[in-house]
């Protein structure tokens, strides 16, 4: 399984912006083509810009916080977008403060924001909540299966590794649990368009439509609760 032991590896990717190489699977925590662009479209502007106005507060998980590039982009839109964001982000294998600290986010996101965030990231791993105006974002360090909640999403960033090398992540039970964790009318966004995948949302009475992916993919997939379910 992938459990973050080993050293992950700085990458610079094709837009210019950082990602992370884990090496003991040998997959990139974003897209190769670009990690900023990836996120970008597949979570900001596929999700986060349809869901903003969806509830007076965008109730927003995402699985797999990894180097925490989706959580400053949701500050980013809520302080821009002058919307209302409650984010809480599932990371069982967080990275080291130091490897944030050499990505170059700043550049692409705004030095203060980016900054801040990595300043409080240490305590945002103890449990402590990070706000920014009208954002405010948690983190937890458990996997998705064990991790309860009252409330249900009106948004999912569902960004774990790819199916080759996390497999209990797109099986049945994972698939089940965080479609139990979407709010009627709420929405899934993710990179991943396997069939069977789809099929496992189809099968749970939810909505699936395949959306133009970001560079370097043909698609991405993007899930919907609906209303009366």
């Amino acid at each position: 399984m992938i459990i973050a032991t080993v050293k992950p590896s700085l990458v610079l990717t094709r837009d210019g912006s950082h990602s992370l190489r884990n090496n003991i699977t040998g997959e990139h925590y974003h897209s190769i083509f670009g990690a900023y662009t990836e996120s970008m479209h597949v979570f900001v502007a596929a999700g986060l810009q349809l869901q903003a106005s969806a509830t007076a507060t965008l109730r927003l998980l995402e699985v797999g916080v990894g180097t925490g590039l989706n959580l400053v982009l949701a500050a980013r839109y809520a302080l821009q977008a002058d919307c209302s964001i409650n984010y809480t982000g599932l990371e069982p294998y967080p990275i080291d403060i130091e490897i944030l600290k050499d990505l170059n986010y700043n550049e692409f996101i705004g030095a203060d924001l980016f900054n801040n965030y990595v300043t409080a990231y240490p305590q945002l791993l103890t449990g402590a909540a990070w706000q920014q105006a009208n954002f405010e974002a948690n983190v937890l360090q458990k996997p998705l299966l064990e991790f309860e909640s009252e409330q249900c999403f009106d948004l999912i960033f569902y960004d774990a590794f790819s199916p080759v090398s996390q497999v209990g992540m797109w099986e049945e039970a994972s698939i089940a649990k965080v479609a139990s964790l979407l709010a009627p009318g709420g929405v899934l966004v993710t990179y991943c368009i396997r069939g069977y995948i789809r099929r496992q949302f189809l099968a749970l009475g939810l909505q699936a439509e395949k959306l133009p992916g970001p560079p370097g993919k043909r698609e991405m997939m993007r899930i919907t609760k609906p209303k009366h379910v």
